[in-house]
């Protein structure tokens, strides 16, 4: 039931965190901002407080540390690679609209740092 909760958490976190991307991303566009470098800041804001958010309340570690936050900084820039990537190739090869691209590509960045995170980067109780 434990790790049942703590996915539940972290859930609601990647769930804040994306519509925060989202948002940012977003907003960023809509004002002019070529949109990868839109998906790059908005990524480094909503990755550092997805960080804290994880490491107080997902994990219950509630000791973030520099190294941690590096860390999970690295696993979610390897995963939003990832989403770059295929945003690139939706947008720019398959002619798709950025913001309905992005829209779809969201669940790639949770499902590949959930288990990086738990394992790695978050401290425990």
């Amino acid at each position: 039931m434990g790790r049942f909760r703590e996915l539940a958490r972290f859930g609601m976190v990647g769930g804040f965190n994306a519509a925060t991307y989202f948002g940012m991303y977003t907003a960023g566009v809509l004002v002019g901002v070529p949109y990868l470098l839109s998906a790059v800041v908005a990524f480094a804001l909503s990755a550092s407080l997805g960080y804290w958010l994880h490491e107080h309340w997902t994990f219950g570690g509630g000791q973030p540390t520099v190294r941690g936050w590096i860390s999970w900084l690295l696993a979610q820039g390897g995963a939003t690679a990832l989403n770059l990537a295929l945003l690139a190739a939706a947008v720019d090869l398959l002619g798709a609209d950025k913001i309905i691209a992005q829209a779809v590509l969201l669940p790639v960045t949770p499902v590949a740092t959930y288990f990086v995170g738990r394992r790695w980067v978050f401290s425990r109780v």
